[in-house]
């Protein structure tokens, strides 16, 4: 028992210390009736149902979720620092999502 707190204090401190990101979720329409049955994102990413791609430029995942052209955006969400703390830059802008997400807490 006693370890079982234990890890549930690492936990909550690595939490309090660490990035606190939540992911931002939309729905958007890549209908195009020259890709039936797909979601045409760009003349170059095309995704059937189930796929899933890698946005450059923006942190976010894009899955195709029908042959209607509906598609799930996750991005990076926002959230509070911790009070008195401010989130400093990402730490890897490059890197896939989600982990271009992660920012480090500046506290003083």
């Amino acid at each position: 028992m006693h370890y079982g707190t234990c890890w549930l204090c690492v936990g909550l401190l690595l939490l309090a210390g660490g990035q606190l990101t939540e992911a931002a979720i939309g729905h958007v329409f890549y209908h195009d009736d020259a890709h039936p049955g797909k979601c045409t994102v760009s003349e170059t990413v095309i995704l059937s149902p189930g796929e899933k791609t890698i946005t450059s430029g923006i942190c976010a995942r894009i899955t195709c979720e029908n042959e209607e052209g509906l598609a799930e955006i996750a991005s990076c969400g926002s959230q509070a620092p911790l009070e008195g703390c401010e989130w400093g830059d990402p730490k890897d802008e490059k890197a896939p999502y989600p982990e271009c997400c992660e920012r480090q807490q500046i506290c003083p």
